[in-house]
């Protein structure tokens, strides 16, 4: 309703979108009178929905974030339908693990070695 209602009248006030008709309706008695609109895919409020979370995961924000931001049921949702928004996710991966692969190594030697036995109690 908010597109109908709010989004697209305030595109054709600013002249980006055109009047075609109205739409009459009654409601109590009442005779409303509605503009209806050119369909522009382009200039519907899921634009601003979808360039929205496009721009936050090209910037990084997790897809869990922008999944809830956008009442998602579930990132998984998300994810099918912006994946391709994320060039850096694997980068980031990838940059942790040369990090990782760059710093000293640390010896990891047990105490004592693996196949040891323990001497038998006794006399």
């Amino acid at each position: 309703m908010w597109n109908k209602r709010s989004w697209r009248p305030a595109l054709a006030a600013a002249g980006l979108l055109k009047a075609i008709g109205e739409k009459v309706a009654t409601h109590g008695g009442r005779i409303r009178r509605y503009p209806l609109y050119e369909l522009s895919r382009a200039d519907m409020y899921h634009v601003l929905r979808h360039t929205y979370a496009s721009t936050q995961l090209e910037a990084g924000e997790s897809i869990v974030s922008v999944s809830e931001w956008l009442g998602h049921a579930s990132p998984q949702t998300t994810l099918k339908h912006y994946a391709h928004f994320m060039p850096e996710a694997g980068k980031r991966g990838l940059a942790a693990m040369d990090e990782w692969f760059d710093q000293d190594p640390q010896p990891n030697v047990p105490e004592k070695p693996l196949g040891a036995r323990k001497p038998p109690d006794g006399p």
